[in-house]
């Protein structure tokens, strides 16, 4: 397995939810001896929430990254980046967002839009519970494959270079709380997933965040890395680091987990 754990393409600034400004991850990043960092704020939604950058940000986001691509060009590669949350529902808006020069994209999903209702399946444990509950009538199994049609959607846009935290919906499966990950309806799901990674030549995320998680497992979980090995994609390391402590977080540990 060829893992590069001095590049990691998944952290966020003080543009969205993040508590460090791009200039103080940059110099953590470097400090910590990476060699490959991409800034990736949460895309600007069209409605609010308590995450997302603003739409008016994006000028001096960008510019922000290049003066620190700049400022470390020789030393430490830093790409302007940004995590794009899919929905179905706005894809003209995502379209045009996608569209722009970004150096890195990484797709990923964390609202379900039932009828006009909104769902947060990569929020903390009750709005988890409310979208089960209220958007999918408590059917997990509805939920799982509303969540993982909407990835392999956003995957055959061909908008995107990296696929992020392919499994987020386990956040809070501590103990098969909600599902087995063993069954084979949950594994085909994520297995026709795969295939449209695969087919797209995308890159798929180790999402190291996971460990601060409930669930304690890195997203995806190794038996769909070795999955994913066997099927020929490319893997890249992301710690969705909101802090700059968190930059490159338990990267040395990911050999182990998967053997």
């Amino acid at each position: 397995m060829s893992l590069d754990l001095h590049n990691d393409t998944h952290m966020h600034s003080t543009y969205s939810d993040g508590s460090a400004t791009i200039a103080a991850m940059a110099e953590t990043a470097f400090e910590k001896g990476l060699t490959t960092i991409a800034i990736t704020d949460h895309v600007p939604l069209p409605f609010d929430t308590r995450y997302a950058m603003k739409m008016e940000q994006m000028a001096a986001y960008r510019k922000e990254i290049t003066r620190e691509k700049r400022a470390y060009e020789g030393r430490m590669a830093v790409k302007i980046g940004l995590e794009i949350e899919y929905i179905p529902e706005h894809k003209d808006w995502f379209a045009s967002i996608a569209s722009m020069d970004w150096d890195l994209t990484i797709a990923s999903v964390h609202t379900l839009i039932v009828g006009n209702t909104p769902g947060m399946v990569n929020g903390n444990g009750a709005e988890f519970h409310t979208c089960l509950d209220k958007n999918f009538n408590k059917d997990i199994r509805t939920l799982c494959r509303a969540y993982y049609h909407t990835l392999q959607e956003a995957v055959q846009t061909g908008w995107f270079d990296i696929v992020g935290h392919l499994d987020v919906l386990k956040k809070h499966n501590t103990k098969n709380r909600f599902f087995n990950e063993a069954d084979t309806w949950y594994r085909e799901l994520v297995e026709d997933t795969l295939d449209a990674v695969r087919d797209q030549k995308m890159k798929l995320e180790i999402n190291m965040g996971a460990m601060a998680h409930p669930i304690a497992v890195p997203y995806p979980s190794p038996w769909i890395v070795k999955r994913a090995q066997k099927k020929g994609i490319a893997l890249v390391m992301g710690s969705d680091a909101h802090h700059p402590k968190d930059i490159g977080r338990e990267f040395d540990r990911i050999q182990d987990m998967l053997t």
